[in-house]
């Protein structure tokens, strides 16, 4: 068992501001919502089975915004650490088909919230720090799936372990301006100020509960021939409630933490394009196929 005294003594050690990073507010049509409220929370600190590429124990100790690997606990996985342990106390957000969101990322640890990184931000962003950027500082896709809980059951007690269909990708474009580094992931922009992160629920989905999950995955690269497990993964669920009047039914999904195995589509690359060299001739985006409202389609870099 980790002692309380070392606990302490790790948490003391964590710098305020984070390499990493939580999604933590949504906008309903440009209306933010109070930070968490119907986001699922994580506990800190949190203790994984293991961490990949680390033989300490105490590695696998995990804050707020620390990544998360696929051989992390399934439910770490679909929607951050232990977040079963608040959803019953999460609200449940009601949005219409077709309505506008948008997530925002806060790198602070929650110890050190202050309204002044949530209200009163320039561009009328969710959040922001006074002194620094709320930058994304992992190049990667933002990904955005629904899972629905089984059939007269409350999204409130699912865990996630159904079918998603990803909804929504911001992924890379090719920059000919900068030679050194072709590859632009349009979340990390190069650690500039990233992008709103802004989509829409599809008009065509069905009116019931979901869980809504916002991801950044940070993909690993092959080395000398062999698949790591080392990408990096960012989750936070939303619960929400939709409603509309579609009659058309959900595509068949992917499971998490599945899709995002070592050996799944997006999650390793050539070391070129992990150093943003080049884009690799197959590279498909992580976490399975994208759902354009009427049907599935290959997820790749146009």
């Amino acid at each position: 068992m980790t002692s309380a005294f070392f606990i302490a003594a790790l948490a003391a050690t964590i710098p305020l501001a984070q390499a990493h990073f939580t999604f933590v507010r949504i906008a309903v049509n440009d209306e933010w919502q109070a930070p968490t409220r119907y986001i699922r929370n994580k506990t800190e600190p949190y203790t994984e089975p293991s961490t990949p590429g680390q033989s300490d124990p105490f590695q696998n100790i995990r804050w707020y915004n620390f990544p998360t690997y696929a051989s992390d606990n399934p439910n770490s996985v679909r929607c951050g650490r232990d977040n079963m342990a608040h959803a019953a106390s999460t609200e449940t957000l009601k949005v219409k088909a077709g309505d506008k969101i948008e997530m925002a990322h806060q790198r602070v640890e929650p110890s050190e919230w202050q309204d002044n990184q949530w209200y009163g931000c320039p561009d009328k962003r969710g959040t922001c720090h006074p002194e620094w950027l709320q930058d994304i500082n992992h190049p990667g896709p933002l990904l955005v799936h629904l899972s629905a809980p089984p059939a007269g059951s409350d999204v409130r007690s699912y865990d996630g372990a159904g079918e998603w269909v990803k909804i929504h990708t911001l992924g890379l474009e090719l920059n000919n301006s900068d030679p050194a580094a072709p590859v632009n992931w349009l979340p990390y922009n190069y650690e500039k100020q990233p992008p709103h992160f802004v989509f829409n629920i599809p008009r065509q989905t069905p009116a019931g509960q979901y869980l809504m999950r916002v991801d950044i995955v940070w993909s690993d690269f092959y080395y000398e021939g062999v698949r790591h497990n080392s990408s990096q993964l960012y989750p936070s669920c939303v619960q929400i409630e939709v409603e509309g009047d579609s009659t058309t039914v959900l595509p068949k999904g992917v499971h998490i933490p599945e899709i995002f195995a070592p050996d799944a589509p997006g999650m390793t690359t050539s070391q070129q394009m992990y150093n943003l060299k080049k884009l690799d001739s197959n590279f498909t985006y992580p976490g399975g196929p994208l759902w354009d409202g009427q049907k599935l389609i290959e997820d790749k870099p146009i």
